[in-house]
């Protein structure tokens, strides 16, 4: 009923309402006219109609708008409960739901799924250097540029300070590797102004593979993926490697 009202619109309920309120109270006073046996006068049917014609609209618009808003706080209530605030990704704990969801599905259908796990280069000097607003500046930039890098399909969620990490159904590892190699390329690319001030970020990432064949768990899986991480790090930054357990 909340989601009816809600995508039929304020403007509408209140006329239908209105309408019900008004044909309501011409009704009950034709049926008392009837009852009590008396010479039916149009003009109290119209009297009858003018009070909730005045009073209808004015209190269903004032009830319904704070219906339409409870409707608001509780879906801005679930984004939250959801979404990264900053970066409009998946939080840690719903990308790991949807990560176990992912893991289940692939199990029963037989097919794999690519794990990816990024972290953002020298984040904590970006901080110290160009302060915190620049830190979150460049969290929200990258935030909106994965949003316009992956499919519908996959999973992506920042699972904490500057690390994040993509499930990417029905990808095998030379079709990750690519994700990652993109992904890299257009980060690079990315300048972020703050207070005049140009600042260009990378990323580096870690990458596994989950096979039907395999019993590793979803923690298992992202633990993998960041261990390759590291070691891209360990390379020099602004690039990818492959969990060990593919080579």
């Amino acid at each position: 009923m909340r989601t009816v009202i809600y995508k039929i619109g304020r403007i509408k309920v209140v006329i239908v309402i209105s309408i019900i309120a008004v044909l309501l109270a011409v009704g009950l006073n034709y049926i008392f006219q009837s009852f009590q046996e008396v010479t039916y006068s149009y003009s109290s049917l119209i009297r009858a109609a003018v009070i909730p014609l005045i009073v209808a609209p004015i209190l269903s618009w004032y009830l319904v708008g704070l219906f339409v808003r409870v409707i608001e706080l509780e879906q801005k209530m679930t984004e939250w409960a959801l979404f990264d605030q900053l970066t409009g990704l998946l939080n840690r704990r719903a990308f790991l739901h949807r990560a176990e969801q992912e893991y289940y599905l692939a199990k029963r259908q037989e097919t794999t799924f690519g794990v990816v796990v990024l972290d953002l280069d020298h984040f904590k000097d970006i901080n110290d250097q160009y302060g915190h607003k620049a830190g979150d500046s460049i969290l929200k930039d990258f935030g909106e540029l994965v949003l316009k890098q992956i499919r519908q399909s996959d999973i992506s969620g920042r699972i904490g300070g500057e690390e994040f990490a993509f499930i990417l159904p029905n990808t095998n590892l030379v079709q990750s590797k690519v994700f990652a190699e993109k992904l890299l390329a257009v980060v690079s690319d990315r300048v972020v102004t703050i207070d005049e001030q140009a600042i260009k970020y990378t990323a580096s990432i870690g990458i596994t593979v989950s096979f039907p064949e395999n019993d590793f768990k979803i923690n298992n899986l992202i633990h993998h993926a960041d261990q390759a991480l590291y070691e891209a790090k360990s390379a020099g930054r602004n690039c990818y490697k492959v969990a060990e357990s593919l080579l």
